[in-house]
C-alpha cells in the first residue's frame, strides 16, 4: 500500500487553553493529509465532472500524546481498507524530534452522488485508481 507524509508545523491558532493541540484541529491536520495523499493522483476535476463528492462518515481516533507550539508534526496516511462503497484511510502522527506516536486513527468516507443525494458504488475508473494507491 502506497504511503505518503505530510509535515505539520504547530502553530499559535491550533493550540487550546492548555498550550496544546485543540483535538479539533488534529482533525484539521488529517484533512490535510488526506488532501496530500491524493494530489495529484486522480485526473483532475473527475470527480465533479462525474457529479461525485467524498463524504466523511466516521472518524475513530487514538490520541496518545500532545503537541505544543513549534513542533513539526509527521503524518503518515494510507488506505487500510476499500470496499464497495467506502474507503477507509488509516493515519498516524509523530513527533518529528523524537519520533513519539501521538495520534493513530482511521477515518472512513464514501463517494456521494450529488445529484441522488447518497453513497454509491465505486466502480470504473474511480476504482481502478483506488486499487492502483492501495495496490
Amino acid at each position: 500500500m502506497r504511503k505518503s507524509y505530510t509535515e505539520i508545523t504547530v502553530r499559535s491558532w491550533t493550540l487550546d487553553l492548555y498550550g496544546q493541540v485543540s483535538n479539533s484541529k488534529f482533525l484539521e491536520f488529517l484533512e490535510e493529509a488526506r488532501w496530500n495523499h491524493f494530489q495529484g493522483f486522480f485526473e483532475s476535476g473527475m470527480f465533479m465532472d462525474l457529479g461525485l463528492a467524498f463524504v466523511l462518515v466516521n472518524v475513530n481516533l487514538n490520541y496518545s500524546g500532545a503537541a505544543r507550539l513549534g513542533d513539526i508534526l509527521d503524518i503518515e496516511t494510507g488506505i487500510k481498507r476499500f470496499g464497495d462503497k467506502s474507503i477507509t484511510l488509516e493515519h498516524k502522527i509523530t513527533m518529528r524530534n523524537n519520533k513519539k506516536l501521538i495520534l493513530e486513527g482511521e477515518v472512513t468516507f464514501v463517494v456521494k452522488d450529488l445529484e441522488k443525494g447518497y453513497a454509491v458504488p465505486i466502480t470504473g475508473r474511480m476504482k481502478d485508481m483506488f486499487l492502483r494507491d492501495a495496490g
